[in-house]
């Protein structure tokens, strides 16, 4: 009997937790690349050239993305369905050579995530690249603890687009033989 009003405790514990404690994520990755900022912007500010570095299609095989009128720059779109629901996106900033900001919402959230990614020029020849997304779960009592893990959820994807950016543009400067 005591152990069942230990687990009952727990239980509304963390329900309690849940409610009251914040849900707002922040996930952060970078990489260098051999490349000017102009030729990141090239691959990252069009929807039409995500699939050659997203890693999303690479990640679920039942992505199926729907491009908007327009594809690059600001007010650049694309929608998506897969096995988890799917979800939307939207330009918001383009600065070529500096950075794109883009809403993104996941299924049917109200607010949008805010996602950016940002080229910071090291030297002549290497970019910094950092792909960042914020934003609130938007999911009563259990927000808190998708929250927790986001980091370890996207992170990884993250790493993978970085890094078939990466090899996107340094196969375009390498010297053929």
């Amino acid at each position: 009997m005591k152990i069942l009003r230990v687990v009952f405790w727990f239980l509304i514990l963390l329900f309690i937790a849940g409610v009251f404690l914040p849900q707002h994520y922040m996930v952060t990755r970078s990489v260098t690349i051999n490349g000017s900022g102009a030729q990141i912007h090239q691959l990252t500010n069009d929807l039409a050239q995500w699939p050659k570095w997203s890693p999303w299609l690479e990640l679920e095989p039942s992505v199926s993305v729907n491009l908007g009128d327009k594809t690059q720059g600001v007010g650049a779109s694309q929608s998506w369905t897969d096995s988890s629901g799917g979800g939307r996106l939207l330009f918001i900033q383009s600065d070529p050579g500096q950075a794109i900001r883009y809403n993104i919402w996941f299924g049917d959230a109200q607010n949008p995530a805010i996602s950016s990614m940002t080229y910071t020029t090291l030297n002549a020849t290497q970019t910094k690249v950092h792909w960042s997304i914020e934003g609130d779960m938007q999911m009563p009592v259990i927000g808190f603890y998708m929250a927790l893990i986001m980091d370890k959820l996207v992170g990884p994807a993250f790493e993978l687009g970085l890094e078939n950016i990466k090899r996107e543009v340094e196969k375009d400067s390498q010297p053929t033989g």
